[in-house]
């Protein structure tokens, strides 16, 4: 059978996208939403483990571990944090070094590592201290060894959510072209679905999983998170073809960076006596007639900040 021509439509390319091959992406045949799903996936399933770890570890740690109520609160909300901060080395990562796509599947796996060292931790009597009474005066707490092997799961799990939170946003939006007005379209309606996912996670971290580690066991409750962020993983590396990727443009955090470290070079330095050596963008005010262009004043240097005049001027 004769093969059809191609339509005019499937050999449009984009100028900014490449393939899993770094050829330019074809339209047709990469991103849009059956690639967006696959994200949206891994994005509730991280949701659902990080709440469904940390939603209900106080009583963790001092029923099984038997900790005290400050320590275990503690370390939630270090936990936690911890989870949140990571979201900047993530994001950094990601802009500079590793793009989006591979640090999703990397820090994918760093959490999955994390919950399964959990479940394990649940499941072998040696990970964790004796049964006792609650309340009892012969509670034995964790050991080193125990809380070593406890942190070490948390923390794994805490990285891995750093990596995810700051690049699955960026790469679902990687498949739609702005450009296009229909794409542009999908694009706003992904978000709206971007954060439904979350939400959707979100409840069930703190209804479903909640109840199965209070009623059946705590080795099932995390069994399931690690079960669901190895599937969602799978399923996220199963669309590798279709996904578009965008090139590396650098983390705001270096441009930052560099603007602190160029101040305090030039903190004890003096401004030139010719402002014209310093570094300036004139603004012009736009009219509707073009020929009532007018330039903005600008204000009158200082001696005040006078490091910040000197980061971009060509006065050495």
């Amino acid at each position: 059978m004769a093969k059809l021509p191609e339509t005019q439509d499937d050999a449009i390319t984009l100028e900014d996208a490449w393939d899993f091959k770094g050829r330019p992406a074809i339209r047709s045949a990469t991103g849009g939403w059956a690639s967006s799903a696959m994200i949206l996936g891994i994005e509730a399933t991280e949701r659902l483990t990080t709440l469904g770890i940390a939603i209900n570890l106080v009583t963790y740690l001092t029923g099984t571990m038997h900790l005290g109520s400050a320590c275990s609160a503690n370390t939630v909300t270090n936990f936690l944090g911890t989870s949140f901060m990571l979201c900047l080395f993530g994001g950094f990562i990601a802009d500079t070094f590793l793009g989006r796509y591979r640090t999703i599947a990397i820090f994918a796996t760093i959490q999955a590592l994390g919950v399964t060292i959990l479940t394990i931790s649940t499941i072998v009597p040696s990970l964790r201290p004796p049964k006792c009474s609650r309340g009892s005066s012969s509670c034995v707490p964790a050991s080193g060894t125990q809380l070593l092997f406890l942190y070490m799961a948390l923390y794994l799990t805490a990285l891995g959510t750093g990596g995810l939170k700051s690049s699955v946003s960026g790469f679902g939006s990687d498949q739609f072209d702005e450009t296009d007005k229909k794409e542009k379209n999908q694009m706003i309606k992904f978000f709206s679905w971007f954060f439904f996912f979350i939400s959707i996670g979100s409840l069930c971290a703190v209804s479903v999983l909640v109840y199965i580690q209070d009623n059946v066991g705590r080795k099932w409750g995390y069994g399931i998170c690690a079960c669901a962020i190895l599937g969602a993983l799978m399923v996220f590396l199963s669309g590798t073809k279709r996904y578009r990727f965008k090139r590396l443009v650098g983390s705001p955090l270096t441009q930052i960076a560099s603007v602190f470290v160029a101040a305090w070079k030039k903190r004890h330095m003096e401004l030139p006596s010719d402002s014209s050596m310093l570094f300036n963008v004139d603004d012009i005010i736009f009219t509707e007639n073009p020929k009532k262009m007018k330039m903005k004043p600008k204000l009158p240097h200082s001696k005040q900040f006078r490091y910040v005049h000197l980061i971009n001027s060509n006065y050495p």
